[in-house]
């Protein structure tokens, strides 16, 4: 199999090149997936006069999931940003990983559209949870390949070690996929009180 091309062979100009194309393809990327949420929610139909703010209410589960799914990728981005910015070069193997994660954020609206139609069925739950785990999974794998490789700076080696492990977000969102067959609303309450302080939990478990 032949290998990937490596960026240390790129003259530094070729790899500043390579490395702003990416990052202005990612961002493009989180841009429109937060754009498109807002299409998944519903516009009530012919509505009596003075009914529009129970027709509005009919679409409450969409305004939830569009919510949730906009924190979710607000942060997925927040740690994408992060990591690119403590790269202080990219390869080939950085590069094809970078564009399965991006295949994925662009795909998270649908799951936020099931979530938003069935948010009560345990499989609309579970299609969310495996996506985000999925991204977090291979953002992770993106980080222990760029230190393993050398591609990260030295003040990037440092924040990185200070970080949370990235295993644990894609625990959390598994983990909430069989509470979901019990309650399909505290698997989602799972999602946002779990997530945001497992940064505080990665520090806990790393001084252990």
């Amino acid at each position: 199999m032949a290998e990937l091309p490596i960026a240390t062979d790129e003259p530094p100009e070729e790899r500043g090149f390579d490395y702003d194309r990416t990052v202005a393809l990612s961002d493009g990327v989180f841009a429109i997936a937060l754009t498109l949420l807002v299409l998944n929610i519903g516009v009530p139909g012919h509505v009596v006069h003075g009914k529009l703010g129970s027709g509005l209410l009919d679409h409450d589960t969409e305004f939830q999931s569009y919510a949730v799914s906009f924190a979710v990728i607000a942060l997925l981005w927040v740690r994408h940003h992060t990591f690119f910015r403590d790269l202080e070069k990219i390869d080939g193997r950085i590069t094809l990983l970078n564009l399965a994660y991006l295949g994925f954020v662009a795909f998270l609206p649908y799951p936020t559209r099931i979530l938003g139609l069935y948010g009560d069925e345990p499989a609309s739950v579970a299609l969310y949870a495996i996506t985000v785990a999925i991204i977090a999974t291979i953002g992770g794998i993106m980080r222990t390949y760029a230190l393993r490789a050398g591609l990260l700076s030295g003040q990037g080696r440092t924040e990185l070690a200070r970080r949370e492990h990235w295993a644990i977000g894609p625990a959390i969102f598994l983990g909430s996929i069989p509470v979901a067959f019990v309650s399909a609303k505290l698997a989602e309450l799972l999602w946002l009180l779990l997530l945001v302080p497992g940064l505080r939990w990665g520090r806990a478990l790393r001084r252990r």
